[in-house]
């Protein structure tokens, strides 16, 4: 996809900590064409998000379907498909929901939003998404705007009728489980958190959007695509998850996740989400939202 480097920046800001078990973090992205091209790149498979555009056009979608015209508040589930976008000029604010945050704030299964995007005012939650854009468009910071959603999301959080916390626990720990190197199949996983396999795929679905096969299937290649992202000039080989049986095998998923090879990916530049990637690194230690550990609900 064409682009140079320096046609994009992020910018991360923590939420306040009340909300960040529930929320990866606010990352606001410009996008300036540099030489009179589409800046264009691939957003990984991630947890859900909202994003606010409020200044600029862009393009979107999903591998393998024609892109379009994406609304200025849209909303993403959670995704297993990478999704390509383009922009010559973009300004956007984005807040990214962890699987817990999905309970807490949308009123949807996961699985109804899975692999989709669409306008964020079909989204039935608690949250004013539509103040949210306001302030993206009438405040002049990112600092301001980050102020902003902590205000908008913790009135969302306080006035929520209440969660159970228990479900909250079991959810931290099915996302837990996601995340241990260890689990290697459904029936590990099942039996680390005390469910059977059809309760299990039951949570799933409603929570993370996708059966749990898929999601241990989209975490060892979010492992080893985030080896790549730290170190880009690192091989392929050498970066694999330990549950991949071979080369073979990790270019399945590739193809899976990508509909490209890892060769194909590597022989394109990667001018926003590479720069996203060196800057969550920095702020966050990690360069994937799918690969965030999720925390302890805040007293405070």
């Amino acid at each position: 996809m064409t682009g140079i480097d320096g046609a994009s920046h992020t910018r991360f800001i923590a939420p306040h900590p009340r909300l960040q078990p529930y929320l990866s973090v606010y990352y606001f992205t410009a996008i300036d064409s540099q030489d009179g091209q589409p800046v264009s790149d691939w957003m990984n498979p991630e947890w859900a998000s909202v994003r606010f555009r409020y200044s600029g056009d862009t393009t979107g979608g999903f591998v393998g379907e024609p892109l379009v015209d994406v609304p200025p508040m849209h909303f993403v589930g959670p995704t297993s498909l990478a999704g390509p976008f383009s922009a010559m000029h973009a300004r956007i604010a984005s807040v990214g929901f962890l699987p817990v945050g999905w309970n807490m704030f949308i009123d949807h299964p996961a699985h109804e939003w899975a692999d989709r995007l669409s306008d964020a005012s079909l989204v039935k939650t608690t949250i004013s998404f539509e103040a949210m854009m306001q302030a993206t468009q009438t405040l002049t910071t990112v600092e301001q705007m980050a102020a902003a959603f902590d205000a908008l999301l913790l009135d969302a959080l306080d006035n929520r009728p209440l969660i159970d916390a228990v479900t909250e626990k079991r959810i931290r720990a099915a996302h837990d489980a996601l995340l241990d190197p260890e689990i290697a199949n459904v029936g590990q996983m099942a039996d680390k958190l005390g469910l059977s396999i059809a309760q299990l795929q039951r949570m799933s679905l409603r929570i993370f959007g996708f059966p749990p096969k898929l999601l241990l299937r989209r975490q060892r290649f979010l492992r080893t695509l985030a080896v790549i992202m730290h170190d880009p000039e690192s091989n392929w080989s050498d970066a694999l998850d330990a549950h991949y049986y071979d080369q073979a095998h990790f270019n399945r998923d590739f193809r899976r996740f990508f509909k490209m090879s890892p060769r194909q990916y590597r022989q394109y530049r990667h001018p926003i989400i590479g720069a996203a990637s060196r800057a969550r690194i920095k702020a966050l230690g990690d360069p994937l939202q799918g690969l965030q550990k999720p925390t302890a609900a805040s007293a405070g």
